[in-house]
C-alpha cells in the first residue's frame, strides 16, 4: 500500500465510536437530535436544488436537515478541517508492492495461498458465493445460537434455490455442522466468517430500524441480492428501492412472489439498472424516489468487489443524490489486509475461495477514523461510526467473552462505517477532489 499522508490514528475506537457506544450502553445510542422548523426544511430543498456542496460551509448547511440528526448541531464541525487525502491512497488495489509487504506477498499471497485449492472446493461447497453467503446468513439461527440475526425469510429463498442445502439446516446436519466448523480452522479456513455474515445483518437491520424511527422514508439498497429488509422491516409510509442487474432484478422478483405474496408483505420497487452504465441518479428518476427526501442508502456486501474506481463511482452517484441528513452504510476490506502489510491467513483462503468462483476482491479501504473521514469528505458525509471486528462481535454477540486472535468469532478483515451527508447534492462530478 502506498504510504498515506495521513496522522496516526489513536489505537481502538475513535472519539465518535467512543461516544456512540456510551450512548448504547445508557440505552439510548442517538439522544442528541437537532429539531428544525418548516422554514428550515424549504431552504435545505432550495439549497438542494441550487448549490453545491462547496457553496455552503456543513455546519449551516445540516442545521437545515428536515429530521433529527445522527449528531446534535452542536458536535457537526465543518468539513474543512478533515486533512484531503487523495483517493488512491485511502482506497485501492492493495496489489503495489513496498517494502512493508513484499515479504509477506511473496510467501503467502503467491507462495503458499495456492496450495489452499486443495482443500478448500469440499469446504464451501462449489457455492456461488451469493449462495453461500446466504447460508451462512441463516446457519446460526437453523442451529440455535445465541444472538442470532432475525431474518426469518432468507430460508425461504435459500430453500427455492438450494433445497439439498435446506434440507441439510431443517435437519441441523451434523456433517453440515463439521463442515462448517471447518471453515473455522485457524490458518487453514476462514475463521469467524459464518458469525461476519450474522453480525453484519444485525448491524444493518439496527441501521435501518434507526433511520425509519427518526423518519427517514427512504430507503435505497445497491446491488440488492437476497436482501429481506424490505420485507422485514417495512413501516406504512417507508418506501425501499431495490437496485440491481436486470438479470438478478427480474430472479429476485420470482423469488418475492412465491414467497412474499403483496397482501402479506410491503414490496419495495425493484430497479434493474446496471450501475456501471448508468447512473444512480438515472435509475433512481424512473422510480417513485423524491429526490427532496432524505435517503438511507445500503451498500453490504459489496465495496470490496468493486475496483477502487467504481467504488468512487458509485459514492459518487450517491453523493449527487442525496439530500443533507441522508445517511449511507456500508461494509469495507481492511486495506493492510489487502495489501498484506499485515498478514491474515483467513483473508488468504477467502481470496482464493471467491477466486475459485470466478470472482475477486478488488477494493480495500484505509480503516483508520482519520482517513475514513478524509474519503466521506469526497462524497459530502461525515463519518458517524467506524467499527472493526471485535467492536460488532461486543454488540450483537455479547455470549462471546473473549477475542482469540488466532481464531476470531467474526472475520477480523472487515470494517462498518456509518455516515450522515452534511452537503447539499453535488451536481458536477469534477467538484469531487481526487
Amino acid at each position: 500500500m502506498a504510504d498515506v499522508a495521513l496522522a496516526a490514528a489513536p489505537a481502538g475506537i475513535d472519539d465518535i465510536t467512543r461516544s456512540a457506544a456510551a450512548r448504547k450502553d445508557s440505552g439510548d445510542q442517538h439522544s442528541a437530535f437537532h429539531k428544525i422548523t418548516e422554514d428550515d426544511a424549504a431552504a435545505l430543498r432550495d439549497n438542494s436544488d441550487n448549490q453545491l456542496a462547496g457553496d455552503l460551509p456543513a455546519g449551516k448547511l445540516a442545521s437545515l436537515v428536515s429530521g433529527p440528526l445522527l449528531h446534535s448541531a452542536a458536535t457537526i464541525s465543518d468539513l474543512d478541517t478533515v486533512r484531503d487525502v487523495p483517493f488512491d491512497q485511502l482506497c485501492n488495489s492493495g496489489s503495489k508492492l513496498t517494502s512493508k509487504n513484499i515479504f509477506n506477498k511473496l510467501l503467502f499471497r503467491y507462495f503458499l495461498t495456492p496450495i489452499k485449492d486443495v482443500y478448500l472446493p469440499f469446504m464451501t461447497w462449489g457455492l456461488p458465493t451469493n449462495f453461500l453467503m446466504l447460508t451462512f446468513r441463516t446457519y446460526n439461527r437453523d442451529f440455535g445460537l445465541p444472538n442470532h440475526n432475525d431474518d426469518n425469510l432468507a430460508q425461504d429463498l435459500r430453500d427455492t434455490l438450494m433445497p439439498a442445502r435446506g434440507k441439510l439446516h431443517r435437519e441441523r446436519s451434523l456433517f453440515l455442522k463439521f463442515k462448517t466448523g471447518l471453515l473455522d480452522t485457524p490458518y487453514l479456513g476462514i475463521p469467524g466468517i459464518v458469525n461476519f455474515i450474522d453480525v453484519r445483518t444485525q448491524w444493518f437491520d439496527a441501521a435501518v430500524k434507526k433511520a425509519i424511527a427518526d423518519g427517514i422514508t427512504q430507503v435505497v439498497i445497491i446491488a440488492a441480492g437476497y436482501d429481506t429488509r424490505a420485507y422485514r422491516l417495512g413501516k406504512p409510509g417507508v418506501k425501499f428501492y431495490e437496485i440491481d442487474l436486470p438479470h438478478a432484478s427480474e430472479t429476485k422478483q420470482q423469488l418475492v412472489k412465491k414467497h412474499m405474496p403483496a397482501d402479506k408483505y410491503t414490496w419495495p420497487e425493484f430497479i434493474g439498472a446496471d450501475l456501471s452504465k448508468v447512473t444512480l441518479m438515472d435509475a433512481l428518476n424512473k422510480s417513485s424516489w423524491d429526490s427532496t427526501r432524505r435517503t438511507m442508502f445500503i451498500i453490504e456486501g459489496l465495496v470490496y468487489y468493486l475496483p477502487p474506481e467504481a467504488f468512487k463511482k458509485s459514492l459518487t452517484g450517491i453523493s449527487e443524490t442525496a439530500v443533507a441528513g441522508s445517511r449511507l452504510f456500508f461494509d469495507f476490506l481492511h486495506l493492510d489486509a489487502l495489501s498484506n502489510e499485515i498478514v491474515m491467513p483467513g483473508l488468504e483462503t477467502l481470496l482464493v475461495s471467491v477466486w475459485n468462483k470466478g470472482e475477486s476482491m478488488y477494493s480495500g479501504i484505509d480503516h483508520r477514523p482519520e482517513a475514513l473521514r478524509s474519503l466521506l469528505k469526497k462524497f459530502g458525509f461525515r463519518l458517524h461510526e467506524v467499527m472493526d471486528a471485535q467492536d460488532i462481535s461486543r454488540r450483537y454477540h455479547p455470549h462471546v467473552q473473549s477475542w482469540n486472535p488466532i481464531k476470531p468469532h467474526v472475520a477480523p478483515f472487515f470494517g462498518y462505517v456509518a455516515a450522515e451527508k452534511v452537503m447539499a447534492p453535488i451536481k458536477r462530478q469534477e467538484t469531487i477532489r481526487e
